[in-house]
């Protein structure tokens, strides 16, 4: 066992083995990962030092539109929830260049995830 997934509810498993979510719980995990990123950007200020939080929260986003599944985005979320508690303090020490480049990478995190979890809503659709 890979650890321990959240207990979204299931809705269907597709023939090709992929677990699929009911709506309500795609547009929850959304908001969610929004919710992250809009505390993350009220706790940014004019300081300097955070070039590497920047950096880090890129590389979520990137993974994030890597992902073919919403087993994978759901991993991503959850290593980048752990990742800002622990660097919470580090989001006050944004210049405003740093906060531009967190709310890109936030925009094309949260476009990612959600247009992957609405292919497997989709895709889950009684035809």
């Amino acid at each position: 066992m890979r650890g321990h997934a959240p207990d979204f509810g299931i809705e269907a498993v597709t023939a090709a083995g992929v677990r699929v979510y009911p709506a309500e719980t795609t547009m929850k995990h959304a908001k969610l990962t929004l919710g992250a990123l809009l505390a993350t950007f009220a706790l940014s200020a004019c300081d300097s030092g955070g070039a590497e939080y920047a950096k880090k929260l890129g590389e979520f986003a990137d993974q994030a539109c890597a992902c073919k599944d919403t087993d994978c985005t759901t991993k991503v979320a959850k290593e980048q929830a752990d990742w800002l508690a622990a660097n919470a303090d580090k989001a006050s020490k944004l210049s405003s260049d740093d906060a531009e480049a967190v709310t890109a990478a936030g925009t094309k995190l949260a476009e990612c995830t959600t247009k992957i979890m609405t292919e497997a809503a989709t895709a889950a659709m009684p035809k």
